[in-house]
């Protein structure tokens, strides 16, 4: 349980698609039993830009009927 709380800002910045994601990581491994690096990869993984979607994809929900 406790490793599934200390990986949440990789698992929201996965979730985001962050553009930095690698970042995100290795701050939060490093940082995540000290707590303050913890919250400073939170908070990275928050508001870090998301990668833009793949333009040869569909968009959601895009049915091609």
């Amino acid at each position: 349980m406790a490793l599934l709380v200390l990986s949440v800002p990789s698992i929201v910045a996965y979730h985001r698609r962050v553009q930095r994601l690698r970042l995100v990581i290795v701050v939060n491994v490093i940082g995540a039993f000290t707590g303050l690096f913890w919250l400073v990869a939170l908070f990275m993984a928050v508001s870090m830009r998301t990668r833009d979607p793949d333009p040869t994809l569909p968009a959601a929900g895009y049915l091609g009927l």
